[in-house]
C-alpha cells in the first residue's frame, strides 16, 4: 500500500475514532442529564410534591373534591409561614376515613373554604374542634364530618344534601354561612332563580366549558403534566409571566384601601350578567370567585342587594325543609366578614357610603333564621366583643384562623349542647 492511501486510512480511522469519542461523549452527557432529571423528580415527589387540584368539575354541583385527593397550603410569613397538607378521603371529604355508624351520632358540617380550612392543620378545624368539644358529652360517640368545599355557596349545600342525608344518615347537620360572599354566590353559580310567586327554581344552569376543561386536566394529569418537574416548570413560568407584565403576586396597600370598592363594582356587573342571561342560560365561570358582598353591605335598597336577599332567604328554608323531611336537626352558624367585624381590616368609606352598617350582613341571615325557625349561633356578638382581630388570618387572608375556629367550636358545642340538638334517635341505614 502506498504511503498516501495509508496515511489517508489512518486519518478515516482517526476520524471515526474521534466520532466515537464525541458520540460517546454526548450520550454520557444525555444520560446524566437523565439521571440527574429522575433523581431530582424523586426528590420533588418525596419532599415537595406539587399536588393535581383537589377540584374537579361535576354536573350538579359544579365543582367537588377529588376522592384521595392531597393538597399542600403554605402560610404567608405573617400568619406563621407553615406549609399544611391536608388530605381528602375516599368520599370525597377533608379528614379521615368515615367510622361505622354503630353506636355513634354523627354530624355534617357544611360550608366553604372557612369549613375546608386548607389553611389549618386538621386538628385545629372548626369540624374537628368541634367534634374534640361534642365527645365527652355524649353517651355514644360523635363523629364530625367536614363537608366544606373551597367556593361553596348554600346553593350547592342544598343540592349535595339530600344525598348525604340518606347515605350518612346524620343526627345533626352544620351549615355555616360566611357573611362576606355566600348571597353573591346565589348570583354567580346560576343555580337558582325567583319565580313570580318569589320560590326559588333550578335554572339550566351548567359550568362554563372552559373551566370544566381546566379544572378536568388539572385534577387529573395526562402526560408531562403527571410530572413534578412539568408542575414546577409551570409554576416558574406563571411567576415569570405574573413579573414581566408588573402584576403583583400579593395585595398592597392600595389593594387594601380599594378592595370593598372592587367588590361593589363585581357584584354590580354580575348581577346584571345574572338578570341578562335568564333562565335558560347559565353560565357558572369562575367556581372560586367570591368578592364582598359589598351591594348589600353598602347599597341595601339597591336591587341586587335585595333580590340576593330573597334568593337566601328561599334556599336557606329549602335546607330547613330538606332536613326536617329526614328527621334531622339543623343549626346555622354565621360567620361575620373580617371587612366587618374587625377594625381596620378593610378600609369602608363612610362618607361615600352613608348606609353601611357593619353588622348588616350577619344580621339578614339572622333575622331569616329567627323567621322561619331555625337554629343559629351568630358569631358577630362573640367575635366583637372582643378584639376579632385575634380570629382572622392577616396579610389579604380573611380566613378565620386556628383561634376563630376553636372559639366558634366551643360556642357552637355550649348551643348544641343546651338545645339538645344531638338528642335525637340514631338514624340507621
Amino acid at each position: 500500500m502506498r504511503t498516501a492511501d495509508r496515511s489517508a486510512s489512518h486519518a478515516r480511522c482517526d476520524s471515526s475514532r474521534a466520532r466515537g469519542m464525541a458520540n460517546a461523549e454526548w450520550l454520557l452527557l444525555g444520560g446524566s442529564i437523565l439521571v440527574s432529571l429522575a433523581l431530582l423528580e424523586l426528590f420533588l415527589r418525596l419532599w415537595f410534591p406539587l399536588f393535581p387540584s383537589p377540584y374537579q368539575p361535576d354536573d350538579v354541583l359544579l365543582v367537588k373534591l377529588v376522592p384521595g385527593a392531597k393538597k399542600a397550603f403554605t402560610r404567608q410569613a405573617v400568619n406563621g409561614g407553615q406549609r399544611i397538607v391536608s388530605q381528602i378521603n375516599s368520599q370525597g371529604f377533608r379528614g379521615e376515613e368515615l367510622r361505622s355508624l354503630d353506636h355513634l351520632k354523627r354530624v355534617i358540617v357544611y360550608g366553604d373554604s372557612s369549613v375546608q380550612a386548607e389553611f389549618s392543620d386538621l386538628a385545629a378545624t372548626f369540624p374537628k374542634q368541634l367534634e374534640s368539644r361534642l365527645a365527652p358529652a355524649s353517651s355514644a360517640g360523635v363523629e364530625v364530618i367536614n363537608a366544606g368545599v373551597v367556593g361553596y355557596g348554600p346553593d350547592q349545600i342544598s343540592l349535595r344534601l339530600p344525598g348525604d342525608l340518606e347515605t350518612l344518615k346524620p343526627a345533626l347537620v352544620v351549615v355555616v354561612i360566611f357573611a362576606d360572599n355566600d348571597f353573591g354566590d346565589l348570583i354567580r353559580n346560576r343555580i337558582y332563580r325567583l319565580n313570580s310567586q318569589g320560590d326559588i327554581e333550578l335554572s339550566h344552569y351548567r359550568l362554563a366549558p372552559s373551566w370544566r376543561a381546566n379544572l378536568q386536566e388539572a385534577a387529573h394529569p395526562r402526560g408531562l403534566r403527571r410530572l413534578q418537574l412539568e408542575r414546577y416548570a409551570s409554576r416558574l413560568w406563571w411567576i415569570v409571566r405574573q413579573l414581566w407584565s408588573q402584576a403583583p403576586l400579593a395585595p398592597d396597600e392600595g389593594y387594601y384601601s380599594t378592595y370593598v370598592e372592587q367588590s361593589l363594582q363585581r357584584s354590580q356587573i354580575e348581577f346584571r350578567h345574572y338578570l341578562t342571561d335568564g333562565a335558560d342560560v347559565g353560565y357558572a365561570e369562575d367556581p372560586f370567585a367570591d368578592p364582598y358582598d359589598a351591594d348589600i353591605a353598602l347599597q341595601p335598597d339597591s336591587l341586587s342587594a335585595r333580590h340576593k336577599t330573597a334568593l337566601m332567604e328561599r334556599v336557606l328554608i329549602k335546607l330547613r325543609d330538606t332536613t326536617g323531611r329526614a328527621a334531622t336537626g339543623l343549626v346555622l352558624v354565621i360567620l361575620p366578614s373580617a371587612v366587618d367585624v374587625c377594625d381596620h381590616y378593610y378600609f369602608v368609606n363612610t362618607r361615600r357610603y352613608p348606609q353601611y352598617d357593619r353588622g348588616r350582613l350577619s344580621r339578614l341571615v339572622e333575622d331569616m333564621a329567627v323567621r322561619n325557625g331555625i337554629p343559629y349561633l351568630n358569631l358577630w356578638h362573640a367575635f366583637r366583643a372582643e378584639d376579632a382581630n385575634l380570629y382572622y388570618f392577616h396579610g389579604g387572608d380573611d380566613h378565620w384562623n386556628d383561634a376563630g375556629q376553636a372559639k366558634a367550636a366551643q360556642l357552637l358545642a355550649d348551643l348544641i349542647k343546651q338545645r339538645q340538638l344531638l338528642d335525637v334517635p340514631n338514624r340507621k341505614p
